[in-house]
């Protein structure tokens, strides 16, 4: 059997019908592109990712910026007096100012952390806690405002469900309002002083 000459291997066979193939520089780089190899694709990604990691590590630290600053401003932990910091255990007197406080967060809320400040199932929600109170009218008002936060904040949360497009209505804002009215209510008819602000 006869060996291939050089140009024997430049040329194809098809059917019995032999063709030159073109070797050129722009020829190889038109076929590498319309039937790209694994090879070429490989090498193509890691272009494309080292050509774009300078800007997404800048996006990235920009992105974590945004982020900090937006939660520095809305961190609501440093927004709540020294007097709330152990609210399983609050006394009486401050069960109606809490609850205020996480009320008025909701009233002027702008983004869902602030809509879901509060859990009005548990802490000092909870059918423990109020039973433990000594004012049985005092008691009451309170088991009913958190019964009407926890109604409230779920009905209106579709309002508040992202930051973006956050409106908290008039509607549920007259409702928190009037919860808010109610504790001042019993706070005061239960004897106990209103803090200041």
């Amino acid at each position: 059997m006869a060996t291939k000459t050089k140009d024997q291997f430049r040329t194809g066979y098809i059917m019995g019908l032999s063709y030159e193939e073109d070797n050129s520089r722009s020829e190889r780089l038109k076929r590498a592109i319309t039937n790209p190899s694994k090879r070429t694709i490989l090498i193509a990604v890691v272009i494309g990712l080292i050509a774009l990691s300078p800007g997404m590590v800048k996006v990235f630290y920009t992105a974590q910026e945004g982020i900090g600053s937006i939660t520095a401003e809305h961190d609501l932990t440093t927004n709540m007096s020294s007097v709330y910091e152990d609210i399983d255990n609050l006394e009486d007197k401050y069960v109606a100012p809490y609850l205020v406080e996480q009320s008025t967060v909701m009233l002027n809320a702008t983004g869902p952390l602030e809509w879901e400040i509060g859990n009005y199932r548990f802490g000092v929600c909870a059918q423990e806690a109020i039973g433990k109170m000594a004012d049985a009218v005092y008691a009451e008002t309170i088991d009913q405002a958190c019964n009407e936060l926890y109604d409230i904040q779920g009905r209106y949360a579709r309002n508040c469900y992202i930051a973006a497009t956050c409106n908290v209505s008039d509607e549920s804002k007259d409702e928190l309002r009037k919860v808010i009215d109610q504790l001042w209510t019993a706070h005061s008819t239960a004897g106990y002083t209103r803090p200041n602000p």
